[in-house]
């Protein structure tokens, strides 16, 4: 019972909550740059792409796990029974995408523009994984319990699409199940990457109108740029680990 429910709010507890409510900013204030303008993307890009997904989901998670004892294991990689999340990360992946496909196979999901929607969502998948299941869900954990910490994760998780997909009640029942099935092996494989990947890509691309403004040439662009800063952060901060 003390796992499920506790009250323990610490410093950590409200740098989380300050990390979160930062995210929720960030996603807000894209609202007014929806347009098709190039000082609106240009504005989305920087809000969206470079200080969410790479500032908060790889820059400030990374220094978090550097700063940590744990390493990984304090965002939810924690290496416990790898095979076996690996094993249900795969089957649910397929039972998720066996349910989708009972309403029939999707016109073109091989196009080229659906591809490069693809690539877009799973870097922004890596933000998802390290900064809200993994930072903000473990925080709230060791400061109220398992359960409330599946509730605020699926929270943060749906408020923060409020910017470019405003599915909020949808988008909660989502948080709640990745993070609840997290706590079967209590392992982020069991979640990431397949079992995530199914339900996001069908999501947006299939689902939601918001699919359609990621699929171009530009996204798939930010993409790459996202993947080689992200490379280049990781490098550097192990060569500053490695000198010390």
């Amino acid at each position: 019972m003390k796992n499920l429910f506790r009250f323990n709010f610490t410093k950590d507890t409200a740098v989380a909550f300050a990390a979160g409510a930062a995210m929720l900013a960030l996603s807000l204030l894209m609202l007014p740059f929806a347009g098709d303008s190039l000082a609106d993307k240009i504005i989305s890009f920087v809000l969206r792409d470079l200080l969410m997904i790479f500032g908060l989901g790889v820059v400030f998670v990374s220094l978090f796990v550097e700063r940590n004892k744990d390493g990984l294991k304090a965002i939810g990689f924690t290496g416990k029974k790898n095979v076996l999340s690996l094993l249900l990360d795969v089957l649910f992946a397929a039972g998720l995408l066996a349910m989708f496909l009972k309403e029939g196979r999707p016109q073109g999901i091989l196009d080229v523009k659906n591809l490069y929607a693809a690539a877009y969502i799973l870097v922004a998948g890596v933000f998802e994984m390290t900064f809200i299941y993994g930072y903000l869900r473990a925080c709230f954990e060791k400061a109220f319990g398992i359960v409330p910490a599946i509730l605020l994760t699926a929270a943060f998780y749906s408020f923060h699409h409020a910017g470019f997909q405003p599915e909020f009640l949808h988008l909660f029942f989502v948080g709640l199940m990745y993070s609840a099935v997290y706590y079967i092996t209590q392992n982020l494989l069991i979640v990431f990457p397949f079992f995530w990947a199914v339900g996001a890509l069908w999501d947006v691309i299939v689902s939601s109108e918001a699919g359609n403004e990621i699929k171009n040439l530009e996204s798939f662009a930010i993409a790459l740029a996202i993947l080689v800063l992200s490379a280049l952060w990781i490098f550097v901060v192990r060569r500053k680990r490695d000198a010390v």
